[in-house]
Protein backbone atom coordinates (compact mmCIF):
# COMPACT_ATOMS: atom_id res chain seq x y z
CA UNK A 1 0.00 0.00 0.00
CA UNK A 2 1.04 3.80 -0.89
CA UNK A 3 3.09 5.54 2.30
CA UNK A 4 0.90 8.44 3.33
CA UNK A 5 2.16 11.88 4.57
CA UNK A 6 1.58 12.01 8.16
CA UNK A 7 -0.34 15.18 8.32
CA UNK A 8 -2.67 13.68 5.77
CA UNK A 9 -6.18 12.66 7.18
CA UNK A 10 -7.89 9.68 6.43
CA UNK A 11 -10.66 9.49 4.47
CA UNK A 12 -13.94 8.17 6.43
CA UNK A 13 -15.04 4.60 5.75
CA UNK A 14 -18.58 5.64 5.74
CA UNK A 15 -17.70 8.71 3.12
CA UNK A 16 -18.85 6.40 0.10
CA UNK A 17 -18.60 8.89 -2.57
CA UNK A 18 -14.94 8.95 -2.26
CA UNK A 19 -13.73 6.53 -0.13
CA UNK A 20 -14.64 3.75 -3.21
CA UNK A 21 -11.92 5.13 -5.24
CA UNK A 22 -9.93 5.56 -2.43
CA UNK A 23 -10.33 2.23 -0.66
CA UNK A 24 -6.70 2.58 0.57
CA UNK A 25 -6.61 5.94 2.12
CA UNK A 26 -9.88 5.19 4.24
CA UNK A 27 -9.81 4.32 7.87
CA UNK A 28 -10.48 1.23 7.63
CA UNK A 29 -9.83 -0.13 4.11
CA UNK A 30 -10.37 -3.70 5.20
CA UNK A 31 -14.31 -2.62 5.65
CA UNK A 32 -15.09 -2.69 2.26
CA UNK A 33 -13.42 -6.47 1.87
CA UNK A 34 -15.88 -7.02 4.04
CA UNK A 35 -18.82 -4.97 2.58
CA UNK A 36 -18.31 -7.05 -0.59
CA UNK A 37 -18.14 -10.29 1.38
CA UNK A 38 -21.35 -9.77 3.25
CA UNK A 39 -23.55 -7.61 -0.05
CA UNK A 40 -22.63 -10.10 -2.59
CA UNK A 41 -23.34 -13.36 -0.50
CA UNK A 42 -26.37 -13.96 -1.82
CA UNK A 43 -24.98 -13.16 -5.78
CA UNK A 44 -21.91 -15.83 -5.36
CA UNK A 45 -23.56 -18.06 -3.84
CA UNK A 46 -26.05 -18.05 -6.79
CA UNK A 47 -22.80 -18.05 -8.96
CA UNK A 48 -21.35 -21.28 -7.76
CA UNK A 49 -24.35 -23.16 -7.80
CA UNK A 50 -23.64 -22.98 -11.29
CA UNK A 51 -21.72 -20.92 -13.01
CA UNK A 52 -22.30 -21.66 -16.52
CA UNK A 53 -26.45 -20.71 -15.85
CA UNK A 54 -25.35 -17.15 -14.24
CA UNK A 55 -22.64 -16.23 -16.62
CA UNK A 56 -25.12 -17.46 -19.55
CA UNK A 57 -26.37 -13.82 -20.93
CA UNK A 58 -22.27 -12.67 -20.84
CA UNK A 59 -21.56 -15.90 -23.60
CA UNK A 60 -19.06 -17.07 -22.49
CA UNK A 61 -16.44 -19.69 -23.94
CA UNK A 62 -13.01 -21.37 -24.20
CA UNK A 63 -10.42 -18.79 -25.08
CA UNK A 64 -12.03 -15.79 -24.43
CA UNK A 65 -9.74 -13.05 -23.26
CA UNK A 66 -11.91 -11.40 -20.20
CA UNK A 67 -11.62 -8.11 -18.58
CA UNK A 68 -13.02 -7.14 -14.70
CA UNK A 69 -12.69 -3.72 -13.75
CA UNK A 70 -12.79 -2.94 -11.00
CA UNK A 71 -12.74 -6.50 -9.49
CA UNK A 72 -12.76 -6.01 -6.02
CA UNK A 73 -12.09 -9.25 -3.99
CA UNK A 74 -11.81 -11.31 -7.56
CA UNK A 75 -14.61 -13.92 -6.09
CA UNK A 76 -16.81 -13.32 -9.23
CA UNK A 77 -14.18 -13.54 -11.96
CA UNK A 78 -12.67 -16.65 -10.48
CA UNK A 79 -15.71 -18.28 -11.22
CA UNK A 80 -15.85 -17.06 -14.64
CA UNK A 81 -12.14 -17.95 -15.78
CA UNK A 82 -12.50 -21.39 -16.10
CA UNK A 83 -15.56 -20.92 -18.87
CA UNK A 84 -13.10 -19.02 -20.86
CA UNK A 85 -9.99 -21.14 -20.01
CA UNK A 86 -7.24 -21.03 -22.10
CA UNK A 87 -8.26 -17.45 -22.50
CA UNK A 88 -7.64 -14.90 -19.89
CA UNK A 89 -8.56 -13.66 -17.28
CA UNK A 90 -7.67 -10.33 -15.72
CA UNK A 91 -9.27 -8.14 -12.83
CA UNK A 92 -8.08 -4.63 -11.96
CA UNK A 93 -8.75 -2.62 -9.07
CA UNK A 94 -7.42 0.47 -8.42
CA UNK A 95 -6.90 -0.18 -4.82
CA UNK A 96 -3.96 -2.18 -3.90
CA UNK A 97 -5.93 -3.65 -0.81
CA UNK A 98 -8.67 -5.75 -3.13
CA UNK A 99 -5.82 -6.54 -5.07
CA UNK A 100 -4.14 -8.21 -2.68
CA UNK A 101 -7.10 -9.68 -1.39
CA UNK A 102 -8.20 -11.09 -5.10
CA UNK A 103 -4.90 -12.41 -5.05
CA UNK A 104 -4.72 -14.36 -1.82
CA UNK A 105 -8.71 -15.81 -2.64
CA UNK A 106 -6.90 -17.25 -6.20
CA UNK A 107 -4.43 -19.50 -4.33
CA UNK A 108 -4.81 -22.25 -5.07
CA UNK A 109 -7.64 -21.29 -7.84
CA UNK A 110 -7.62 -20.84 -11.61
CA UNK A 111 -4.22 -20.46 -13.44
CA UNK A 112 -5.60 -18.13 -16.35
CA UNK A 113 -7.10 -15.38 -13.50
CA UNK A 114 -4.78 -12.87 -12.85
CA UNK A 115 -5.33 -9.63 -10.64
CA UNK A 116 -3.33 -6.32 -11.13
CA UNK A 117 -3.61 -2.83 -9.67
CA UNK A 118 -5.37 -0.74 -12.75
CA UNK A 119 -6.71 2.43 -13.76
CA UNK A 120 -10.23 2.51 -15.66
CA UNK A 121 -9.23 6.10 -17.08
CA UNK A 122 -6.08 4.71 -18.63
CA UNK A 123 -6.31 0.89 -19.05
CA UNK A 124 -2.49 -0.71 -19.92
CA UNK A 125 -3.92 -2.64 -22.91
CA UNK A 126 -4.17 -2.84 -26.37
CA UNK A 127 -7.49 -2.18 -28.36
CA UNK A 128 -9.32 -4.46 -28.53
CA UNK A 129 -7.60 -6.51 -26.26
CA UNK A 130 -10.64 -8.38 -24.63
CA UNK A 131 -13.46 -10.40 -26.11
CA UNK A 132 -15.71 -9.83 -22.69
CA UNK A 133 -15.48 -6.60 -20.73
CA UNK A 134 -17.39 -6.22 -17.62
CA UNK A 135 -18.22 -3.77 -14.33
CA UNK A 136 -20.18 -4.49 -11.55
CA UNK A 137 -20.89 -1.22 -9.54
CA UNK A 138 -17.80 0.68 -10.59
CA UNK A 139 -19.66 3.38 -12.74
CA UNK A 140 -21.59 4.78 -10.14
CA UNK A 141 -18.50 6.05 -7.85
CA UNK A 142 -16.43 7.14 -10.34
CA UNK A 143 -16.18 11.40 -11.32
CA UNK A 144 -16.44 10.91 -15.44
CA UNK A 145 -18.27 7.25 -15.90
CA UNK A 146 -18.77 8.17 -19.71
CA UNK A 147 -14.86 8.61 -19.83
CA UNK A 148 -14.18 5.12 -18.30
CA UNK A 149 -16.98 3.81 -20.37
CA UNK A 150 -15.21 4.59 -23.66
CA UNK A 151 -11.98 3.54 -22.13
CA UNK A 152 -13.61 0.14 -21.52
CA UNK A 153 -14.93 0.18 -25.28
CA UNK A 154 -11.25 0.61 -26.63
CA UNK A 155 -10.41 -2.54 -25.12
CA UNK A 156 -13.12 -4.17 -26.10
CA UNK A 157 -13.21 -6.53 -29.14
CA UNK A 158 -15.27 -5.49 -32.25
CA UNK A 159 -16.80 -8.26 -31.83
CA UNK A 160 -16.76 -8.66 -28.21
CA UNK A 161 -19.47 -7.95 -25.65
CA UNK A 162 -19.67 -5.41 -22.33
CA UNK A 163 -21.52 -6.27 -19.13
CA UNK A 164 -22.53 -3.78 -16.87
CA UNK A 165 -24.06 -4.02 -13.74
CA UNK A 166 -25.40 -0.76 -11.71
CA UNK A 167 -27.87 -0.35 -9.06
CA UNK A 168 -31.01 2.37 -9.92
CA UNK A 169 -30.46 4.05 -5.84
CA UNK A 170 -33.24 6.36 -6.77
CA UNK A 171 -35.86 4.12 -6.59
CA UNK A 172 -34.39 2.41 -3.16
CA UNK A 173 -37.00 1.82 -0.64
CA UNK A 174 -36.47 1.58 3.40
CA UNK A 175 -40.11 1.68 4.46
CA UNK A 176 -40.34 3.44 7.76
CA UNK A 177 -42.89 4.87 10.02
CA UNK A 178 -41.14 7.86 10.02
CA UNK A 179 -42.03 8.64 6.58
CA UNK A 180 -40.36 12.20 5.73
CA UNK A 181 -37.32 10.57 7.67
CA UNK A 182 -37.16 7.65 5.49
CA UNK A 183 -37.93 10.03 2.23
CA UNK A 184 -35.09 11.61 3.32
CA UNK A 185 -32.61 9.22 4.20
CA UNK A 186 -33.47 7.53 0.67
CA UNK A 187 -32.77 10.98 -1.37
CA UNK A 188 -29.42 11.53 0.68
CA UNK A 189 -28.00 8.19 -0.16
CA UNK A 190 -28.95 8.76 -4.03
CA UNK A 191 -27.63 12.52 -3.98
CA UNK A 192 -24.58 11.09 -2.09
CA UNK A 193 -23.01 8.78 -4.33
CA UNK A 194 -21.56 10.51 -7.83
CA UNK A 195 -24.00 8.86 -10.25
CA UNK A 196 -26.97 7.52 -8.45
CA UNK A 197 -29.11 7.22 -11.44
CA UNK A 198 -26.41 5.94 -14.08
CA UNK A 199 -28.35 2.78 -14.73
CA UNK A 200 -31.22 4.55 -16.62
CA UNK A 201 -28.42 6.08 -18.73
CA UNK A 202 -26.57 3.13 -19.57
CA UNK A 203 -28.41 2.01 -22.39
CA UNK A 204 -28.94 4.72 -24.79
CA UNK A 205 -24.89 5.61 -23.98
CA UNK A 206 -24.28 2.48 -25.39
CA UNK A 207 -26.22 2.69 -27.98
CA UNK A 208 -24.36 5.81 -28.84
CA UNK A 209 -21.02 4.22 -29.25
CA UNK A 210 -21.88 1.56 -31.41
CA UNK A 211 -23.62 -1.32 -29.68
CA UNK A 212 -26.65 -2.97 -31.52
CA UNK A 213 -27.63 -5.29 -29.24
CA UNK A 214 -28.59 -4.46 -25.92
CA UNK A 215 -30.27 -6.16 -23.34
CA UNK A 216 -31.22 -5.31 -19.75
CA UNK A 217 -31.60 -7.77 -16.98
CA UNK A 218 -33.57 -6.12 -13.84
CA UNK A 219 -33.15 -7.25 -10.50
CA UNK A 220 -35.18 -6.65 -7.53
CA UNK A 221 -33.14 -7.18 -4.04
CA UNK A 222 -35.81 -7.26 -1.51
CA UNK A 223 -34.99 -7.08 2.28
CA UNK A 224 -37.31 -8.39 5.39
CA UNK A 225 -34.96 -8.36 7.85
CA UNK A 226 -32.10 -6.87 9.04
CA UNK A 227 -29.90 -7.89 5.91
CA UNK A 228 -26.68 -6.99 4.69
CA UNK A 229 -28.27 -4.23 3.30
CA UNK A 230 -29.34 -3.08 6.69
CA UNK A 231 -25.70 -3.36 8.17
CA UNK A 232 -23.56 -2.24 5.74
CA UNK A 233 -25.38 0.18 3.87
CA UNK A 234 -28.07 1.47 5.91
CA UNK A 235 -26.14 2.05 9.28
CA UNK A 236 -22.84 3.46 7.76
CA UNK A 237 -24.76 5.74 5.76
CA UNK A 238 -26.48 7.27 9.09
CA UNK A 239 -23.21 7.93 10.13
CA UNK A 240 -21.84 9.57 7.10
CA UNK A 241 -25.27 11.46 7.43
CA UNK A 242 -24.96 12.78 10.85
CA UNK A 243 -20.95 13.57 10.26
CA UNK A 244 -22.02 16.03 7.86
CA UNK A 245 -25.09 17.34 9.46
CA UNK A 246 -27.39 16.16 7.01
CA UNK A 247 -29.40 13.94 9.74
CA UNK A 248 -29.57 14.19 13.34
CA UNK A 249 -28.14 12.03 16.13
CA UNK A 250 -32.27 12.20 17.50
CA UNK A 251 -33.36 11.69 13.54
CA UNK A 252 -30.87 8.87 13.65
CA UNK A 253 -31.73 7.06 16.61
CA UNK A 254 -35.74 6.73 15.81
CA UNK A 255 -34.95 5.49 12.48
CA UNK A 256 -33.00 3.17 13.56
CA UNK A 257 -35.04 1.83 16.56
CA UNK A 258 -37.97 1.84 14.23
CA UNK A 259 -36.85 -0.24 11.83
CA UNK A 260 -35.51 -2.63 14.50
CA UNK A 261 -38.99 -2.48 15.54
CA UNK A 262 -40.21 -2.98 12.69
CA UNK A 263 -37.89 -5.91 11.92
CA UNK A 264 -39.08 -7.72 15.10
CA UNK A 265 -42.99 -7.70 14.27
CA UNK A 266 -42.20 -8.97 10.60
CA UNK A 267 -42.97 -5.26 9.09
CA UNK A 268 -39.58 -4.82 8.13
CA UNK A 269 -39.15 -3.73 4.47
CA UNK A 270 -36.36 -2.55 1.76
CA UNK A 271 -35.89 -2.90 -1.94
CA UNK A 272 -33.61 -1.65 -4.48
CA UNK A 273 -33.61 -2.25 -8.49
CA UNK A 274 -30.77 -3.60 -9.86
CA UNK A 275 -29.89 -3.60 -13.46
CA UNK A 276 -27.18 -6.08 -15.26
CA UNK A 277 -27.00 -4.48 -19.08
CA UNK A 278 -25.51 -6.94 -21.74
CA UNK A 279 -24.18 -5.06 -24.74
CA UNK A 280 -23.09 -6.27 -28.29
CA UNK A 281 -21.76 -4.05 -31.43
Amino acid sequence: MPERHSKEPLIPSTGFADAWIQVDDTADPQFFVNLLDATRAQLLERARDSPPKFFEPFAPAPGLNVLDVGCGTGDLLRLLAPLVAPGRAVGIDLSETMIAEAIARNRPGSSNAFFMRGDVFDLQFEDGAFQRVMANQVLVHLPDPWLALTEMCRVLAHDGMISITEMDWGTMVVESSHRELSRRFTQLACDGLRNGYIARELPGRLGELGFKRVVIHPEVRLGRTLDSFYRWFIEPSLSHFRRIGAISQAESDALIADLEARAMHGRYFSSLNSYSIIAAR
